[in-house]
């Protein structure tokens, strides 16, 4: 079997990295909408993680369009 090497800076490793996190912050704001209403804490966790999320999805634009 042949070795890989890749480059843990590269654009694709950035890349499933950028998914992973993206994946792991739809979930915790899926569960976050499951609530019936949020406290004050989990208000701003949610504002927060969507901020976040569309970063991600920003950052994921981004390299996508600079590989093609």
């Amino acid at each position: 079997m042949e070795k890989v090497l890749v480059d843990s800076g590269s654009m694709a490793v950035q890349m499933v990295k950028l998914r992973e996190r993206h994946g792991e912050l739809e979930r915790r704001l899926a569960a976050l909408e499951r609530h019936l209403s949020l406290t004050p804490d989990e208000q701003i966790e949610r504002s927060r993680l969507k901020k976040e999320k569309l970063r991600m999805k920003d950052e994921i634009s981004r390299l996508s369009a600079s590989g093609a």
